[in-house]
């Protein structure tokens, strides 16, 4: 059995080496926030809410329900399940360095997709990743959380957002495109596609369509 074990402290940039599924340092969170009602394509809705330090074991069974190739887009390696201790630091954000949310059923039963982006108030840039439960693709989730991280890491004065997905995510790289992002191949690993998106200029063009 493949257990992700803790990793090192993470880089600060996207200009760094990726560290994939890291977590930033964890400080204990108050009461779990009211979910957010989401509306999804079909019709269905969900509650959007930030990461709570009570999400362990839902996030656990989460991470289990993922396919082998949504794992890999996720930690661009083969796991079978997601440890306990990793799912603890994934669930205690230190809001300074992160902002993290999940989208779980009516009941708050279920996680059903989980995004964050790590902030680097140095280099005011953002590092995006996203996992959604397989039953809840292609109905528009993705973009509903892609664009509240966008707007959550404008407001902590981010003026970028970031991110790496392998050549063969096409579901990342359309919704990427789809939102503005610039892809580029990365050239110390060709399996691997960077995407970024200035956030003061998708700010800017927002206004201008919506005038």
């Amino acid at each position: 059995m493949n257990v992700l074990e803790l990793p090192p402290p993470r880089p600060a940039s996207r200009h760094a080496s990726r560290n994939p599924l890291t977590a930033p340092a964890a400080y204990p969170g108050a009461a779990p926030e009211p979910g957010k009602p989401i509306f999804l394509e079909d019709g269905s809705m969900l509650l959007l809410r930030p990461i709570d330090p009570g999400d362990v074991e839902t996030l656990m069974r989460a991470f289990k329900r993922m396919t082998p190739e949504q794992v890999r887009a996720r930690v661009f390696h083969a796991l079978s399940e997601l440890s306990e201790p990793v799912a603890r630091s994934m669930c205690r954000v230190d809001p300074a360095q992160a902002i993290a949310v999940v989208a779980t059923d009516p009941d708050g039963g279920e996680i059903r997709a989980e995004a964050r982006v790590h902030l680097d108030v140095v280099t005011q840039s953002a590092e995006l990743a996203i996992a959604i439960d397989p039953q809840f693709t292609g109905k528009g989730l993705g973009r509903i959380l892609v664009e509240h991280l966008i707007r959550a890491a404008r407001a902590h004065g981010m003026r970028e957002i970031w991110g790496d997905t392998q050549a063969g995510n096409f579901a990342m790289l359309g919704l990427t495109r789809r939102l503005g992002f610039t892809h580029d191949r990365k050239r110390d690993d060709a399996s691997l596609v960077r995407f970024f998106l200035n956030i003061d200029s998708a700010a800017a063009h927002e206004r201008d369509t919506s005038s």
